[in-house]
């Protein structure tokens, strides 16, 4: 795959070569950034085993069960000033599942009648932190909500049901 994705960027700097495409800065400056994203494709794709297993070891979060309830308050601040905030905890909810895989690994590799028992605790444990993270979001929601009647019933002048005509 690195060779193929070489020849493209081989290819890409012979286009460039090119009358019409040489005296366009916009082309030139779209060419450039192409080899570029390529050449980053070229050293992910060479990634070797074992650096790939260092970096999983390295982004494991095992050890959140211990301190992720520090944050829960920065979560629901975060949330209450900026709700589009709740689509990047998508990313920090399945980083949070990847703790149910070392116990359970570590389980079934000891053949354990027990692994069923201990992924349903790890499951409920994940579960129940998700709707404590998400709480927050209704909460919010009938706030605004509440604003808003608060604004139309006392600042708001109510208008005529029916508009008369003269």
């Amino acid at each position: 795959v690195g060779r193929r994705i070489q020849k493209v960027i081989s290819a890409l700097e012979d286009v460039e070569q090119f009358n019409e495409i040489d005296t366009s800065l916009q082309i030139k400056q779209f060419l450039y950034d192409t080899r570029q994203i390529l050449k980053k494709m070229v050293r992910s794709v060479g990634l070797r085993e074992e650096v790939l297993s260092t970096l999983e070891i390295v982004s494991d979060m095992s050890y959140a069960w211990e301190i992720i309830n520090d944050y829960m308050e920065i979560i629901h601040s975060r949330i209450r000033k900026d709700p589009k905030t709740v689509t990047a905890l998508r990313a920090v909810f399945l980083k949070l599942a990847s703790i149910l895989d070392v116990p359970l690994v570590r389980i079934t590799q000891a053949d354990s009648p027990d692994t069923n028992s201990v992924a349903a605790y790890y499951s409920n444990e994940l579960m129940q932190y998700v709707r404590r993270v998400l709480e927050v979001v209704p909460k919010t929601v009938f706030q605004v909500l509440a604003k808003i009647v608060d604004l139309q019933s006392s600042h708001l002048t109510p208008l005529p049901i029916k508009l008369e005509t003269t």
